[in-house]
């Protein structure tokens, strides 16, 4: 935990001042209307109300709302170290749960994700306990752990809808409970039933009264999302992509003979769709990684081990058909199945451990064992990069600079809006209107339609688009980091 805290501080301390996540001016941006007790205002924001409301219980002793939720994201990895830490104990040992905790603290994504504005790591940690609980409870009859076990379950939900797969996942490990028990077995099915009873809840309300009757949560885009498994329409967009394939196979570049390159990715499109899903694991728990947790699945599995590889399975399996369904995945949505990982690849480095230790001396264990703790260090380092944080420092400036009482401002950076609500306190009449056309030499035009006195132009480096010249503005301040310029222009008279 010591080392996990000191490098996510250590990042903090250089990137905290760096432009927030657009997912994380909705949570913040909802959170602001919460603690001003406008709940109406704050589900329109973001239909999920708990991780909002828990950065508005935070920011009453956390003044800034940013560094509030920085506070929930950082301490919620941090201490996941500790459901990781018994959990690897209890299937493998202590050595090699010191170090599937020491790599879990360097992985750079993790560290990563610890800076965003995100539900991902309070999440995480709540999903880290509920499978310690729940595979405690697996061995155990009594009500308290089951107990914890459905208070963990419900929150998870309430954070991310995914922590639905842990309401199928226990409900198996309740249904082998009861067909192995002996007699009396009614105290198994008992809890089984408590235990979907808010699920059936919610089956019972959708019968009743429809789909907008559980839209709390975003349940309904549960349903809407489940809807194409069961009438067929889930393999639509593969099709399109197959068909789109077909028939570029016959165009150049490629040759239209027989397996040229279009023709053998439609083919094996599913497996393709496979790979990038191991290839975003292998990113997340670090290349190296793979040595030894493939060292560490060549051993018999340990009994609790089934169960955590079967939910990790579960969460792959639920990536893999939303990559079917959209075409797409963002590598935050596989760090459950990475996290579940990391007992076998700390059981797996501790063998390293061993070897590289043991007489006679072994230098090429040893080579890798520093290989596999070194990559991940030196990659989380590298996170320290100039701060993109051209926006706040440009909408801050022009807070402490402005001299009018009334302004409008026209942007084409989406996250102007975000950082000049943060301002209102002390500049209540400010309004922001978007430009969205990424077409720079027509947003003079918008912002005088728009009757806008301040122009903020965001542009990236790496885009090499010449910044317009224009008539009606002229500029005042400007801010460039190594990726991003953010210039402002007043209007002239």
């Amino acid at each position: 935990m010591a080392v996990s805290l000191c490098v996510k501080l250590i990042l903090l301390s250089v990137l905290h001042q760096g432009a927030v996540n657009m997912d994380g001016t909705l949570y913040i941006n909802a959170a602001r209307h919460f603690a001003a007790g406008d709940m109406a205002a704050g589900l329109a924001v973001y239909p999920m109300p708990a991780y909002s409301l828990l950065i508005a219980l935070t920011h009453t002793v956390i003044p800034d709302w940013i560094s509030a939720a920085y506070f929930i994201s950082i301490s919620s990895m941090v201490l996941a170290t500790i459901p990781l830490y018994y959990l690897t104990k209890t299937m493998f040992s202590m050595k090699a749960a010191f170090w599937a905790c020491l790599i879990f603290a360097l992985l750079p994504k993790m560290n990563e994700w610890s800076l965003y504005v995100s539900r991902d790591p309070l999440f995480l940690l709540i999903a880290a306990w509920f499978v310690l609980i729940a595979l405690k409870s697996s061995r155990e009859t009594g009500l308290l752990l089951f107990s914890a076990t459905f208070l963990l379950a419900w929150t998870a939900i309430l954070i991310r809808i995914e922590g639905l797969i842990f309401i199928f996942f226990y409900a198996v490990i309740l249904i082998r409970q009861a067909v192995t028990a002996g007699e009396p077995k009614g105290r198994h099915y008992l809890k089984l039933l408590i235990w979907l009873f808010p699920l059936g809840a919610g089956l019972m309300s959708l019968g009743i009264t429809g789909i907008h009757g559980i839209r709390v949560n975003r349940f309904d885009q549960v349903y809407r999302w489940m809807t194409p498994l069961f009438n067929g329409e889930f393999l639509n967009l593969y099709f399109q992509i197959y068909n789109f394939l077909s028939e570029a196979e016959n165009h150049p570049p490629f040759s239209g003979w027989h397996y040229n390159f279009a023709a053998l990715a439609r083919h094996y499109l599913l497996i393709i769709y496979m790979m990038g899903i191991i290839q975003v694991l292998l990113k997340i728990i670090s290349p190296l990684s793979f040595i030894p947790l493939y060292m560490a699945l060549k051993k018999p599995v340990p009994s609790q081990g089934k169960w955590v590889l079967w939910l990790g399975t579960m969460f792959i399996a639920v990536v893999y058909y939303s990559l079917l369904t959209r075409d797409f995945i963002a590598t935050r949505f596989l760090m459950m199945p990475a996290f579940l990982l990391l007992p076998w690849i700390g059981a797996g480095t501790n063998a390293l451990w061993i070897k590289a230790t043991a007489t006679p001396y072994n230098l090429r264990s040893r080579i890798l064992l520093v290989s596999i703790i070194l990559l991940p260090a030196v990659l989380t380092l590298s996170l320290i990069r100039s701060n993109d944080n051209t926006i706040p420092k440009a909408v801050a400036w022009l807070a402490k600079n402005n001299t009018t009482e009334r302004i409008h401002i026209a942007t084409n950076a989406k996250r102007v809006p975000f950082y000049a609500v943060l301002e209102t306190d002390n500049n209540p009449n400010w309004t922001v209107v978007v430009y969205k056309n990424e077409n720079h030499t027509k947003i003079e035009s918008f912002a005088m339609n728009q009757n806008a006195t301040i122009l903020i132009l965001k542009k990236k480096h790496k885009k090499h688009k010449e910044i317009p010249a224009f008539n009606h503005f002229k500029k005042i301040a400007g801010f460039a980091t190594k990726s991003e310029i953010t210039t402002v222009y007043a209007r002239t008279p």
